[in-house]
């Protein structure tokens, strides 16, 4: 493991006041193996209430209100580039954070512009480079991309209901760790080979 991987490794363990011995840290190849660890180390409810079905519930209000749609149009699986107008697009994404208290991810270019951002680099680094524009996700992305990033702020990592709110948890943590955006990072990314952690 490199310094990267290690520091990775504690900021997970500090978050759930776990430890994972360095036998299971050898094991863990992708994020998804990162939340599976981490599920089999905390307790969860199931009991609670489910944190993304109710941000849900919160964008939906604010399109059908804002935009006038019809809530039955408004499903985790519609477009955002369908639903949100591009001429719009930065006031919406504004009001939305305003109402549902939370950020969103950042839009780019490639949401105005569908060409791909160039890669960039300095003294021979290459730093990471959006691949995909947010508004190519759906509504459901948006919801688990948006917990994601604001981890702290909607779960406790002493009370979780589900393995899905660690798997949000614990994108937000690599997120925060290697400076890649939330709505880039996937569970099956290799942590070393598609997230570059050394």
């Amino acid at each position: 493991m490199g310094l990267d991987s290690v520091a990775l490794l504690v900021d997970v363990e500090k978050h759930f006041d776990i430890s994972i011995p360095n036998k299971e840290a050898e094991k863990i190849i992708t994020v998804q193996d990162f939340a599976n660890c981490v599920f089999s180390k905390v307790m969860v409810n199931p009991s609670r209430k489910c944190k993304s079905q109710i941000l849900f519930y919160r964008f939906r209000a604010f399109l059908t209100f804002k935009l006038g749609i019809d809530k039955m149009d408004v499903t985790p699986g519609s477009k955002l580039k369908d639903i949100i107008p591009g001429s719009e697009l930065k006031i919406i994404w504004k009001e939305m954070e305003e109402y549902i208290s939370a950020k969103l991810p950042p839009l780019s270019q490639m949401d105005f512009d569908s060409a791909p951002e160039k890669e960039t680099g300095f003294l021979g680094l290459k730093f990471w480079t959006r691949k995909n524009a947010v508004t190519d996700g759906n509504l459901g992305d948006l919801v688990n991309w948006t917990l994601s990033l604001n981890h702290r702020r909607f779960y406790d990592p002493k009370s979780l209901c589900s393995k899905s709110e660690i798997e949000r948890i614990v994108t937000g943590i690599v997120s925060e760790s290697v400076g890649v955006p939330v709505d880039e990072i996937k569970l099956s990314h290799s942590i070393t080979n598609d997230l570059g952690v050394d």
